[in-house]
């Protein structure tokens, strides 16, 4: 005995306008498909989406809807029904404020990039006007305007650095301090400092709590700071110049009898600049100065204990998984990788890119950008119905509804208005793309859209992302391939094992 219902042909009868609505349709007795030909049959799954899951179990009541019939001439009521599956998708989806637009990180990692590029020439062009032989010579005056602005900026910035100061030199717990915002960058890096002394400290006295996970975790978000790692080079630069100018000092008094006029002229001529700090370095080295170097002291510490890790990989799977990027408590910044800047770049040129990386390496962003970004509808494969429904309710969040689901068991589609994503598994899509429809069309006969009729066709789409491509050696490989041979646009292939394929 089988419990599988038999597949309905899905109908629009009695849909009325409103976005999802549709009336029940009786499915029709076991004895009348047990009397079906198979000529029958096989002009009903050319010509119909079969689908197995009853549809008035996809559907809500959402209140009544008035109508007036003509031939009656009176006016009546009919139970307004909807489809639950936008409902399903909403329950779905990840926490609010989880998902974040990849397209604004592309855009602020190319900003930043343009203006890296834009300061190393300015530092070329500076180079070779001091090598040409121009500096002060033909350096211009600064024009007392500029000077004034100037002033004033630095005048600005001191005053918000010591109001970052003040407000910071009343916290003595951890979390008011995390909790504390600064307007400046060195005031970011004085909380910082704070807080991994206040780390190191409670880890040496033995405080419940204290961890050494929660001072390396400190540490390198510290470390990751741009301004701190640009500083302490500046500093580190400072200290070795006066140390090679004490060595220089001493020999050069050893040797003072011995050289001549003119040696001592030579010497003086070689003598290298003096490394000037800039105000953000000399801020940094006031901070490590600070209470007897109790912050130099401190960072010391931390990195001692870091380096003293045999195996650093081991320590932070098992004392800190919970603290590793990006779930990190005091490093909460995203950074583009390399190569996902390269293929957000090929995206951007509409080229076809095939990607291999590790798991949770970043490829679901490169997808999210691609069917943001794209100019029409995009078709998304991946291997299963599960994965179909995760990233379905993900990007039903994402993409405010306009989403297309294709799979064995339920096809839905947004009646009101063009999907943005059109998501499914490999054998599903396929026949939902390829179905004949010159008998069946009961939504060309009313000139309304069924939210369970899909629309066929490859020429909608403007690109295709193929998640887990490697299942090309898999039950729905074939199907797969000729998805990828009939979309004529870019594509965009994921996998983390390609090499199975």
């Amino acid at each position: 005995m089988s419990f599988v219902p038999t597949p309905q042909k899905a109908t629009a009868a009695g849909a009325n306008p409103t976005q999802n609505a549709s009336t029940v349709n009786n499915p029709p007795a076991a004895g009348e498909a047990a009397e079906t030909t198979g000529e029958d049959a096989f002009i009903t799954s050319r010509t119909f989406d079969l689908y197995w899951v009853d549809k008035t179990a996809l559907m809500y009541k959402d209140g009544y809807v008035k109508t007036y019939d003509r031939e009656q001439k009176r006016s009546m009521f009919a139970i307004k029904q909807k489809s639950s599956i936008p409902v399903i998708l909403r329950d779905m989806a990840p926490p609010e404020g989880s998902i974040f637009d990849p397209a604004q990180k592309w855009d602020e990692e190319k900003e930043r990039r343009t203006q890296a590029a834009k300061t190393e020439a300015d530092a070329e062009a500076k180079e070779k006007k001091k090598s040409s032989g121009g500096g002060k010579k033909n350096a211009k005056k600064q024009s007392a305007a500029d000077a004034i602005k100037e002033s004033n900026a630095a005048e600005k910035v001191k005053k918000d650095l010591e109001r970052d100061v003040m407000k910071l030199s009343n916290l003595r717990t951890l979390g008011t301090l995390q909790a504390a915002a600064c307007d400046t960058p060195v005031g970011k890096i004085n909380r910082m400092l704070k807080m991994l002394h206040l780390a190191v400290s409670d880890l040496k006295q033995g405080t419940v709590g204290a961890s050494e996970a929660e001072v390396l975790d400190i540490l390198w978000a510290l470390e990751e700071m741009p301004l701190f790692k640009s500083s302490e080079e500046e500093i580190a630069a400072e200290k070795a110049s006066k140390k090679e100018a004490k060595n220089e000092e001493k020999k050069s008094k050893k040797d003072s009898k011995k050289d001549s006029k003119k040696d001592k002229k030579s010497k003086d001529s070689e003598k290298k600049e003096k490394i000037v700090l800039s105000t953000d370095s000399k801020a940094l080295k006031d901070l490590l100065k600070e209470g007897g170097d109790k912050f130099k002291d401190s960072l010391k510490y931390a990195r001692k204990l870091s380096s003293g890790k045999k195996d650093i990989i081991t320590f932070q799977l098992t004392e800190m998984p919970d603290r590793l990027p990006p779930l990190s408590r005091y490093n909460r910044q995203f950074k583009l990788e390399d190569w996902q800047c390269d293929i957000l770049s090929s995206i951007d040129e509409r080229k076809s890119a095939v990607v291999c990386a590790p798991t949770s390496s970043g490829k679901t962003l490169l997808s999210t950008y691609t069917c943001k970004q794209a100019g029409g509808t995009v078709l998304f494969v991946l291997p299963s119905e599960a994965l179909v429904w995760q990233i379905a309710a993900t990007y039903y969040q994402f993409f405010k509804g306009n989403v297309t689901i294709a799979t064995d068991l339920i096809t839905f589609q947004e009646i009101s208005g063009e999907a943005q994503v059109y998501i499914g598994t490999p054998c599903a899509v396929e026949k939902c793309l390829l179905k004949a429809r010159g008998a069946a069309g009961e939504e060309m006969k009313k000139g309304q859209r069924e939210f369970m009729i899909l629309d066929g066709g490859y020429a909608q789409f403007d690109y295709l992302v193929l998640d887990e491509v490697h299942t090309l050696n898999g039950p729905e490989g074939d199907a797969l391939q000729r998805i990828i041979r009939c979309c004529n646009c870019p594509f965009l292939a994921l996998s983390a094992t390609i090499g199975n394929a």
